[in-house]
């Protein structure tokens, strides 16, 4: 049974962030030439509720990281915005505040548009083959998981097994997991300009009389396309049968765990919003701030936090406490699914003990 160690929202200062993961620091340093990812979201432009770079920095100090070895890290998404490339996102970050002297530097993960990429080959109990992860992925040493827990439109609710699954993939990646889910163009917006035929490395995109089309049989999801289009007529359809995202979200987050060393995976329960970071309008916190809890077992870890959250008394007065609150805003996505997966497959464990701080 894993220990799953719970420090409560009062004691969430230095020297409890240093009790707390205590267990968890490791080797490295300069000296053994170790390179460590820390893994953030640091919130899309107009976001509130991710982790600020104040809690951001506790974790890194409290595992004694050295800054010369050490990198905050995130990678591209699919949709427009200021995280869709690499020199826009390290901007967003360092107006948010992940930025020297106060962090280690901020790196994109997955290259300049998201398209530099490695392979992992999942085990037989897998449906899904290979995963396309971040290319950085496969040059760090080790990797420290820094979740935000909170609700989510398609998984139900976020944490380290989303953020592990979701955020380690590359575009390509990102766009498997979404199933069905291809790029589509806008008519109305595209103007004949052909841009996106020229970084289309599978021949998917087809001229008709004065647009575009992309031919699904053939598109292979890289996500190039979307990436290029300078008038953001290539889009993504974003209906999604939810079982199968989760399944293989899930099945990425396995493939990201044996990429690399991930001796601890952090979760603050904090802002604990209806919607994740990625969204500009993420809502009102749903219960008031708990702690952050610190395990070795991503799906451990997400149980507990569940469990905390379901036990917490909501600030909504329509909900009551002892209640899967992320069920009752979404009865069609539960969340549990990922833990049940993550458990089937081998990411970890739904059992725990929780360790008050």
């Amino acid at each position: 049974m894993t220990d799953v160690r719970f420090l409560p929202i009062e004691k969430m200062n230095s020297a409890g962030f240093i009790e707390l993961l205590a267990p968890y620091r490791f080797v490295g340093g300069e000296s053994n030439k170790n390179l460590t990812a820390v893994k953030i979201h640091p919130g899309e432009e107009g976001n509130s509720s991710y982790i600020p770079p104040s809690l951001v920095k506790m974790v890194v100090d409290s595992l004694e990281l050295s800054y010369r070895r050490t990198f905050l890290t995130d990678t591209t998404v699919l949709y427009g915005g200021r995280r869709m490339t690499a020199p826009d996102y390290v901007s967003l970050a360092w107006d948010h505040g992940f930025r020297l002297p106060d962090l280690p530097p901020f790196i994109v993960a997955d290259g300049l548009v998201g398209a530099d990429e490695c392979k992992v080959t999942l085990p037989e109990q897998c449906e899904t083959k290979v995963a396309r992860l971040a290319a950085a992925l496969e040059r760090t040493d080790n990797a420290v998981m820094i979740s935000h827990f909170k609700g989510h439109l398609l998984a139900g609710f976020g944490g380290s097994i989303k953020h592990l699954g979701m955020g380690w993939a590359a575009k390509a990646g990102k766009l498997y997991q979404h199933s069905s889910v291809m790029p589509f163009v806008n008519e109305d917006k595209c103007t004949f300009c052909k841009a996106c035929i020229s970084v289309c490395g599978s021949s998917a995109i087809e001229t008709l009389e004065n647009t575009v089309r992309i031919n699904d049989q053939l598109c292979t999801g890289c996500g190039d396309c979307i990436q290029r289009c300078p008038v953001g007529a290539i889009r993504v359809s974003w209906n999604q049968e939810a079982h199968t995202f989760i399944s293989r979200m899930v099945e990425y987050a396995l493939g990201a765990s044996m990429a690399t060393t991930i001796p601890v995976y952090v979760n603050f329960l904090t802002n604990i919003s209806p919607d994740c970071d990625c969204m500009k309008n993420e809502g009102p916190p749903m219960v008031k701030d708990i702690g952050v809890v610190a395990s070795s077992d991503p799906v451990a870890i997400d149980q507990a936090c569940l469990d905390l959250v379901t036990a917490a008394i909501p600030l909504d007065d329509n909900a009551e406490a002892g209640l899967d609150k992320f069920l009752k805003i979404r009865p069609d996505r539960d969340g549990r699914e990922q833990l049940r997966i993550g458990e089937e497959i081998g990411l970890g464990s739904r059992e725990y003990r929780l360790v008050k701080i």
